[in-house]
């Protein structure tokens, strides 16, 4: 069985991968994890960098940074997690934000995920809050 392939497509804003990506969002966010899906579509994609993950030609995974570094909306289908998706789109995050010349990224984690961030380098950098009904915690990365 050959190994499935994985591609990362990053662009600004375009309905074209937006589509997919709220697709996925609304399976992990408000079908999985029942938060309101008026928390999830924000308004805030218009302004921000979006990847769409691919696995083998199909939907697996996404993510948004805003223009001020802000990494969010980072979601893997179920189906696809353990295979690496999740780094792919935050160091894919991490090489736009280091041509950008930004000097940090941020994000706000579910808690139970805060050890994913610091394995790619984030750092706590606030006390944990709730956020939809889920315990998060900030955290950042300086570049």
């Amino acid at each position: 069985m050959s190994q499935p392939r994985l591609s990362i497509h990053l662009s600004a804003f375009n309905p074209e991968i937006a589509i997919p990506c709220w697709d996925i969002r609304d399976r992990v966010f408000s079908q999985e994890q029942q938060i309101d899906p008026e928390l999830d579509i924000d308004g805030l994609d218009e302004q921000s960098w979006m990847i769409l993950a691919m696995v083998d030609d199909q939907p697996a995974g996404t993510g948004r940074m805003l223009t001020d570094g802000h990494i969010g909306r980072l979601a893997v289908l179920a189906d696809y997690r353990g295979m690496g998706i999740g780094s792919a789109i935050v160091e894919a995050f991490t090489e736009l934000a280091q041509q950008q010349g930004y000097k940090r990224l941020y994000l706000s984690a579910q808690v139970r995920a805060a050890d994913f961030y610091l394995s790619l380098g984030y750092q706590p950098c606030a006390e944990p809050h709730m956020e939809a009904g889920i315990p998060h915690q900030m955290m950042e990365k300086l570049l």
